[in-house]
């Protein structure tokens, strides 16, 4: 199945009667399709959530209808491909959005909930006792000239002489103004801008592959003495806990949008720096598919900016540039009497991607080649493999990620086994369920085989991605008659 991530824009949008030709045309082919979801698109989502707003259950329904059970989700442990349908993941959200987390902020009444908690388990004054470390220690931001105007706006009670218990009820006001309300950010983004740390007006206009390099000497002019990644790491250091490449990535967005690379206008009196949070966790799951498709043109751009700088080649697009490109990919398959004239077409010269000739290491001719279309709805790459003596090629077939992703779904094994049996034949069909199910849930080795006049064809497992392989056994002299 080839791995399409819509920003919510596209699905909250395909409602409307300009998206005709992508929903007609995703009705029609979307066996071969597959369309995760995040959490990011609930976040958008929840924000129109309410019991009488049609439009909100028209668009879950929508995203439903694309998603299935196909959750992509980060977790401590990286990304996940989880089984769990938006109407199921709609019921725990409604219940997290009844939740009140201005506390979170609130560092006073928190040390108070501390002292509580700790007097049920025998921890007497525990909260007061980290209050006074908090109040000895000083805060050790030095106030100057220059960094006198931001400081008080974010940190208004702030001086020299401030403890870190001052510094810190100050930052849960600013981290929840920040976070909720759009003006405020506005106006610390360009607070930073008017100390000259705002890229130059034309920024907007440099090529994608030169944008990390163009912000590098800004900020070597500027004498900051780091490059934007190691800006972006060094702001991820105040962590304990060593960062994923998850808060290395959605933070090296958001840093792109502060400096002035796009930066969002948030134009909706609700807008704030949580709808950049949001995006930047859109194109973070878009980097685990083959496409990420946004309407957003500065969303698109900054996707691209960090998809080139990290060499995830994930094609981002609009979705007009989506549905010409997606019409090309697709696998048309002929009869099963012509699949060899139509793989020896894809193994041309201008496919080739790594190349190795007979030698002492190798004793055969090798060519890796990326395949014009998702073969099988599923298989982007081939090796080509020719054995001299033999007289014979070796075609193996496979799935590989050169983006984020890690994994496939089951249900992407299943109908890629579906899909191949179904063209190549399999009378027996009980007999094929019961193969399938141990190929894609077990740990056996399971192959499905089949001969023809030329060789055979064999569809196994990859040892080591648990993926299908498919695998071309042709003798030259046979096809050539």
């Amino acid at each position: 199945m080839i791995r399409v991530y819509f920003d919510w824009n596209v699905i909250s949008n395909l409602k409307r009667l300009e998206f005709k030709e992508l929903n007609d045309f995703i009705t029609e082919y979307k066996e071969k399709l597959l369309f995760p979801y995040s959490p990011a698109h609930f976040k958008d989502l929840m924000k129109s959530y309410s019991s009488d707003n049609v439009h909100f259950n028209i668009d879950l329904e929508k995203l439903n209808y694309l998603s299935g059970k196909h959750l992509i989700r980060w977790s401590k442990n990286g990304v996940e491909p989880l089984f769990r349908t938006p109407q199921e993941y709609f019921k725990i959200e409604k219940q997290y959005s009844k939740i009140d987390y201005s506390d979170a902020f609130d560092f006073e009444k928190m040390f108070s909930e501390l002292d509580k908690d700790g007097k049920e388990l025998g921890l007497e004054n525990i909260g007061a006792l980290i209050k006074m470390l908090f109040q000895l220690q000083p805060a050790g931001i030095p106030i100057t000239e220059e960094s006198k105007k931001i400081l008080s706006n974010i940190f208004p009670n702030l001086n020299n002489n401030s403890s870190m218990w001052e510094f810190t009820k100050d930052f849960g006001p600013f981290a929840k103004n920040l976070l909720q309300d759009g003006n405020y950010y506005k106006d610390f983004r360009k607070n930073i801008g008017g100390k000259g740390f705002r890229l130059e007006a034309n920024a907007g206009n440099w090529n994608e592959d030169e944008v990390i390099k163009n912000i590098d000497n800004f900020l070597l002019s500027f004498n900051a003495n780091m490059t934007f990644l190691e800006w972006v790491e060094l702001a991820l250091k105040k962590y304990k806990e060593p960062y994923t490449y998850y808060e290395f990535y959605t933070t090296a967005y958001l840093m792109l949008d502060m400096i002035g690379y796009k930066s969002d206008k948030l134009p909706k009196p609700t807008d704030n720096m949580q709808n950049i949070q949001t995006d930047s966790e859109h194109s973070f799951y878009g980097a685990h598919c083959d496409y990420f498709v946004a309407i957003d043109k500065k969303l698109r751009t900054k996707s691209k900016v960090l998809y080139n700088e990290f060499n995830i080649p994930v094609k981002v697009l609009t979705p007009e540039e989506f549905l010409n490109e997606i019409k090309q990919v697709i696998h048309k398959r002929n009869n099963q009497h012509s699949f060899l004239d139509e793989i020896f077409c894809f193994c041309k010269s201008e496919n080739i991607v790594e190349s190795y000739p007979i030698s002492e290491e190798n004793e055969v001719v090798t060519h890796v080649l990326k395949l014009p279309v998702f073969y099988f709805d599923f298989f982007n790459y081939v090796t080509y493999h020719f054995y001299k003596d033999e007289n014979c090629i070796i075609l193996i077939f496979k799935r590989a990620f050169k983006n984020y992703s890690r994994f496939i779904y089951y249900t992407e094994a299943e109908r890629c086994i579906d899909t191949i049996c179904n063209f190549f034949g399999y009378k027996d069909k009980i007999e094929l369920e019961q193969k399938k199910k141990e190929f894609v849930y077990g740990e056996a080795s399971i192959e499905f085989l089949w001969r023809f006049s030329g060789g055979i064809i064999k569809l196994e497992k990859d040892e080591e991605t648990k993926r299908p392989v498919l695998v071309y056994v042709i003798k030259i002299s046979d096809k050539n008659g």
